[in-house]
């Protein structure tokens, strides 16, 4: 009886120790899904993947955390977002926001940059150079930047502004989606026996393609001699317009002429090739091209400039670029509901020239004095371009107190801007 209890008593504590490790056990580690397609995609197609350090995925939570762990030193631009959002705006031009570029002046002035139609701010009338005095009702020179874009983060506000008249309104408007027109202003003007076409460009996008046809219909039609194509804000997009923008540029003069390479990874040499400028029916001939540039100008931009230099009489005004000789393939799952962005090529001209990581220098240095609307005579940009244009020299430009800055742009249009975006969509979808 005592070697039954013994047996009995020996067999409880076994179970007991069992049951004891068993809810011990350390949980198995996953890995998120979007994190490991984010991996892989790195794997595959990034410009460095040879340089990809070790990561143990388990311990990433999501995949913007992946990439800043592992990406190269001169990467400032490989992200990922919502694989919808990503194709509504490169393919329709759509997003949400208020629909207006803001940045501080010298003055510390908040000014619009730019707006959008079709947006809320549009609507509502808002133009360039205006002032944004406060937000509901408090005094913006009184708020930090973070607590601006917290206000900016609202789905309603109630906005008062000084305009470039000097009065004064305040406007109640709610954000919403936002229907982007790249071509923020055109027009042509007369100086002695030269038309010149003036084109405020500022993305590239799919749904751009037909903006630029209806303002290169009318600059050929109209015969301009010369062009000044501002893009002082523009932070890039779509092979397919950038090579649009080109062909009516240059067409007419340098049909069939490279203007860029795209170099791949050794892993993908075969997706490599080399864009040539096509011929359209509302190409121009011009004698001179004078590009308006600041440090946001980015990647198609850069692209564009990059690529027509060995061929145009070609000028810049402005401050240097920002300095991406590089671009994205696009890898998305539509499942998942994820599109990642990673550097995978970069950008050659005819010449050789790349790397431009510093920026593409300017050839006259002018400020970006943002008090009025486009088009207007006191726009020193605008100004030093006609002055090159019909005189061969920019004139003397002032100091100018209205003066902006990239680093004090605080909001670029939408809530998901198109900044320093360039590349195409790859065959890389799960349905």
């Amino acid at each position: 009886m005592y070697k039954i209890l013994c047996s009995a008593f020996i067999l409880a504590l076994l179970l007991a120790i069992s049951c004891k490790k068993d809810s011990s056990t350390t949980p198995v580690k996953t890995v998120d899904p979007k994190v490991k397609f984010t991996a892989d995609t790195f794997n595959d197609l990034y410009l460095w993947y040879e340089t990809l350090p070790a990561v143990d995925l388990t311990t990433v939570k999501t995949p913007d955390d992946y990439i800043s762990l592992v990406k190269n030193a001169k990467d400032k631009w490989s992200f990922t977002m919502s694989y919808t959002d990503m194709t509504n705006l490169l393919q329709n031009g759509v997003s949400t926001g208020w629909g207006v570029g803001l940045g501080f002046d010298a003055q510390t002035i908040l000014r619009i940059l730019y707006v959008y139609n079709n947006s809320a701010m549009g609507n509502a009338g808002v133009k360039r150079g205006w002032q944004l005095k406060t937000i509901n009702g408090k005094l913006v020179s009184s708020m930090s930047v973070s607590v601006i874009n917290t206000a900016l983060g609202n789905t309603s506000n109630s906005f008062g502004f000084i305009k470039n008249d000097g009065s004064e309104t305040t406007l109640q408007m709610t954000k919403g989606n936002i229907g982007i027109n790249s071509v923020l202003f055109s027009t042509i003007f007369s100086s002695g026996s030269k038309k010149i076409g003036y084109l405020v460009f500022n993305e590239f996008l799919g749904s751009s393609i037909k903006e630029l046809n209806s303002v290169f219909n009318n600059f050929s039609t109209s015969g301009i001699t010369d062009l000044i194509l501002d893009l002082r804000y523009n932070g890039g997009g779509t092979l397919d317009c950038a090579d649009s923008l080109v062909a009516m540029i240059a067409g007419k003069s340098f049909k069939d002429k490279t203007y860029n390479t795209l170099i791949y990874n050794n892993k993908h040499t075969s997706l490599g090739f080399s864009s040539t400028i096509k011929l359209k029916s509302n190409s121009v001939q011009l004698n001179k091209l004078v590009v308006i540039t600041t440090k946001s100008t980015a990647s198609a931009s850069e692209l564009v400039i990059s690529g027509l230099k060995p061929y145009m009489n070609m000028k810049l005004i402005g401050s240097v670029t920002q300095g991406k000789p590089v671009g994205m393939n696009i890898a998305g799952d539509t499942k998942l509901d994820i599109a990642v962005a990673p550097i995978s090529f970069r950008n050659v001209n005819s010449q050789g020239y790349t790397d431009y990581f510093d920026g593409i220098p300017v050839d006259f240095t002018v400020t970006d004095n943002a008090a009025q609307d486009w088009g207007d005579q006191a726009d020193l940009c605008l100004t030093a371009a006609q002055n090159y244009i019909s005189t061969g020299a920019i004139g003397f430009m002032p100091t100018v107190k209205s003066a902006v800055t990239s680093d004090r742009i605080i909001y670029k249009g939408s809530d998901t801007p198109v900044e320093n975006l360039f590349g195409t969509m790859t065959s890389i979808i799960v349905k």
